[in-house]
């Protein structure tokens, strides 16, 4: 459910609660933010549909060349390694309650993050934290 209310998306919390959970608002924050020697977005000012749109290619693309070999790795990774990530994205509720809503390896990829968050849920408050393992 996305409803065109002037210049921004607005999105139903368990819309919201989905494209994080799948990794979707991560996937838009890096395709917003990304840059190298064939392409740079940020003088690109790309619109919010475009990224959108590029993001479903790229998940078209995915879907498109599935491997079974590729599969398996993953699976691997997922069963037998447990990758640190202490930098996390938690957002402030109501309350003085937080809820970690996301976890990087480095802090780069946990402010790519933010800064789509914020671009696609403006009214909520979020903050970058560095998790020990122990916490």
């Amino acid at each position: 459910m996305v409803k065109r209310k002037s210049d921004r998306w607005e999105h139903s919390d368990a819309y919201r609660q989905a494209l994080d959970d799948f990794g979707i608002t991560q996937l838009l924050s890096r395709i917003d933010n990304y840059r190298d020697g064939d392409f740079d977005a940020m003088p690109m000012a790309l619109q919010k549909q475009e990224v959108e749109s590029i993001a479903n290619i790229l998940i078209e693309q995915l879907i498109a060349d599935l491997k079974g070999s590729v599969l398996a790795n993953y699976l691997y990774v997922v069963r037998n390694r447990k990758i640190h990530r202490p930098w996390a994205i938690a957002r402030i509720l109501p309350g003085a309650k937080t809820s970690i809503i996301a976890s990087f390896v480095n802090r780069q990829d946990a402010d790519d993050r933010l800064r789509a968050l914020q671009r696609y849920i403006p009214n909520a408050v979020f903050e970058i934290v560095f998790c020990t393992p122990e916490s």
